[in-house]
């Protein structure tokens, strides 16, 4: 009897995000560039997905 090979699921991928910001110009701001920084890797995280990136 042969073995059928499982499909392998993605290796899940935990990731970290790290945002900074060079000077404290700006960061009263509703929305600032910490926040576009966190939102844009939020977004690049989720579009790996299939790829097993959490």
């Amino acid at each position: 009897m042969t073995r059928q090979p499982q499909p392998q699921q993605p290796r899940r991928l935990r990731c970290a995000i790290y945002t900074r910001k060079s000077s404290e110009e700006g960061l009263a701001m509703e929305f600032n560039s910490l926040d576009a920084q966190r939102e844009a890797c939020e977004a690049y995280i989720a579009s790996q997905k299939a790829e097993g990136w959490v």
